[in-house]
């Protein structure tokens, strides 16, 4: 995709957010992080909120759908509904595309409403149904999605996508509370993608938890896409995605929200990659990681050969041990990042590094950096003396160096799809404010 397209993706969600007044991302300058896309706090989302009135829920309609036809065009609530129930009957739409029209406020289908026994929005894709088809939002809006059900363990916009796609989508609002895999886009992308989707809003779950997506798997793709909603769960918790397995790819994605929070595999972009090929690249995050075990500024868990590649994070990072500013715990590869956190900090005893938190040293991982100012377990910055375990500590940079030409010494650059500013972090679509930590 040219520079331009991506800059283009990232302005309109602004715009959208802003002339509907959904509560969307909030625009204090250019990019990601503190500026751009981002700075959406709890308290200017319940604003938004509070001032945009819930809509009515829709009758699902499927009267616009004729099985001979190969595109369909939404533009009302009850379609929408219309095809999730379509789906949730056997329809899987393989082969056909649809494309959204409008933009949308499904808050009507809300806990406590008479839609579903007050549980909320039901998932299109459910089970063994799921979509195969492809879902070109057009870059419209979805408000409001909103789903309570602790029994639920597939609990998103869509619920399971297999072998499909969604693209040019923004979901503000949104308010998820499920019992299993999670994602505000879908929670489970099986041989299929994510592309150009961002979401807003408070997602919990338990096992595989993101912001976009929960289970990312059979070497699927999450790209150009972005997260500001507080992500909270049990396992494999992530800002973005809750987990890439299966040769599975995440790039070009970043994180702004307030928090992910969960108990073990938690990371700013994704709570875990596993298995050689699969990957989280040229991704950023700014939020706060907090965890019992293994998380990290960027990734939770690098297991069985996956790598991480051109990544930084500039969120404080704190757990009970296998603490990083870019990784928890790695078995795999971490290469070419840079840790810029506030501070990284484990309990007691528990095994926390500038880079990573614990690495088995065998995947290769090479080339890292760390802001000399993170701040440790007791506070200050005197990491060990001895920092020979490149691994675990990275070389050292100072914040002058970090912000000097916007590329961090050569590793985010446009040929990458990064945007680069001198005196500013890498970004998309623009810089990213240097933190006040780095000031």
């Amino acid at each position: 995709m040219k520079k331009t397209t991506l800059k283009a993706i990232f302005a309109l969600a602004a715009v959208i957010a802003l002339l509907s007044n959904c509560g969307g991302p909030k625009t204090t300058g250019a990019g990601g992080g503190e500026s751009g896309t981002t700075a959406v706090t709890t308290r200017a989302a319940a604003r938004a909120a509070a001032a945009t009135p819930t809509a009515p829920a829709e009758e699902p309609d499927t009267a616009w759908y004729n099985e001979q036809d190969e595109e369909f065009w939404l533009s009302k609530a009850g379609q929408l509904a219309g095809l999730a129930q379509l789906v949730n009957r056997g329809n899987r739409f393989a082969g056909k595309t649809i494309k959204l029209t409008a933009n949308l406020d499904i808050s009507g289908y809300t806990k406590g409403a008479a839609f579903n026994e007050g549980k909320g929005w039901i998932p299109i894709g459910i089970g063994f149904n799921m979509f195969k088809g492809a879902f070109d939002g057009g870059g419209k809006v979805i408000r409001g999605l909103s789903i309570h059900d602790a029994t639920l363990f597939s609990a998103g916009l869509f619920g399971r996508i297999e072998g499909g796609s969604v693209k040019n989508l923004g979901l503000t609002d949104v308010n998820i509370t499920s019992g299993g895999r999670t994602g505000a886009v879908t929670a489970i992308l099986g041989n299929g993608s994510v592309e150009q989707c961002y979401s807003t809003g408070n997602i919990k779950g338990k096992a595989f938890v993101g912001g976009l997506v929960g289970h990312v798997d059979k070497k699927s793709r999450v790209a150009r896409s972005y997260s500001s909603a507080t992500v909270t769960g049990e396992n494999y918790v992530g800002g973005v995605v809750g987990d890439a397995d299966g040769g599975s790819t995440v790039t070009l994605t970043y994180y702004s929200g307030e928090e992910v929070k969960g108990n073990e595999a938690v990371g700013g972009v994704a709570g875990g990659a596993i298995g050689r090929g699969s990957s989280v690249t040229n991704s950023y995050s700014t939020g706060k990681i907090a965890c019992g075990s293994n998380c990290g500024g960027v990734i939770g868990k690098v297991l069985d050969g996956a790598t991480v590649t051109n990544t930084y994070a500039t969120g404080e990072v704190s757990g009970r041990t296998r603490v990083g500013g870019i990784a928890g715990q790695v078995q795999g590869a971490v290469t070419g990042s840079v840790a810029i956190n506030l501070s990284v900090k484990a309990e007691g005893k528990g095994y926390a590094g500038r880079v990573t938190g614990q690495s088995d040293g065998k995947g290769g991982s090479s080339g890292n950096l760390a802001f000399t100012g993170i701040r440790n377990s007791a506070g200050n910055t005197d990491w060990p003396a001895n920092r020979d375990d490149k691994n675990k500590y990275g070389a050292d940079i100072n914040a002058a160096q970090i912000s000097n030409d916007g590329t961090i010494g050569g590793r985010f650059t446009e040929e990458k799809g990064w945007t680069t500013m001198r005196g500013m972090l890498p970004g998309f679509g623009g810089g990213v404010r240097v933190p006040e930590h780095m000031r």
